[in-house]
């Protein structure tokens, strides 16, 4: 077997070991489970190697690298939408809460500000896809989209106390005023039974 073959034999298991099987743990933990096109991408490499190292055909190493660029592409890809996801999922949870109140101020422009990246960032990696180009292209900027996304999550995750007090603060907020509506309301009240019966 030439030593150019067997380094590039090498790497794609040392690509499936250290990009794919990470990636597809991560994707399991968020979501349960993980795309079924990425499976039938792993199975495609496995299937070329074997066949390769049957019949040591380079066509089917040259087809296993190709299915490797998929299926990372796949896992970038995937993570984004799950990612994507778990931040509207966010955005809900923390919607009645101002969240002006974190890092006095400076979280949420710079959540927004991220996250309007990660947007830009999948939206050109999508319009390569569409575009049909070359795979090495698409995984450039699918990577550069899951890292932009990652960097969103980090931003929240870093912020996390200054959300929850936010979150408690807001509550508390929320209680008072409803307090003082209430106080108001029955103040009003008394004061036209008051009239009512000064007038009577």
């Amino acid at each position: 077997m030439p030593q150019d073959n067997q380094d590039r034999e090498i790497d794609i298991y040392r690509k499936y070991q250290d990009i794919i099987a990470p990636y597809i743990i991560e994707l399991e933990v968020r979501d349960s489970e993980f795309p079924i096109e990425i499976l039938n991408e792993i199975r495609a490499i496995f299937t070329h190697l074997s066949r390769y190292k049957i019949q040591n055909s380079q066509e089917d190493l040259s087809a296993a690298e190709g299915h490797l660029k998929r299926a990372m592409l796949d896992c970038y890809k995937y993570l984004c939408i799950s990612i994507a996801i778990s931040l509207h999922q966010f955005r809900e949870q923390y919607k009645d809460v101002d969240l002006h109140l974190v890092d006095n101020g400076k979280f949420l422009p710079k959540l927004d500000q991220l996250e309007r990246d990660a947007q830009k960032a999948f939206g050109e990696a999508k319009k390569t896809e569409i575009a049909n180009n070359d795979d090495d292209q698409q995984k450039i900027l699918y990577e550069d989209a899951y890292n932009a996304y990652h960097n969103v999550e980090e931003h929240i995750k870093v912020s996390q106390d200054g959300v929850l007090f936010a979150s408690v603060h807001t509550k508390k907020a929320n209680k008072i005023n409803t307090v003082a509506i209430v106080v108001t309301v029955i103040s009003i009240i008394i004061t036209i039974i008051a009239i009512i019966a000064a007038v009577a």
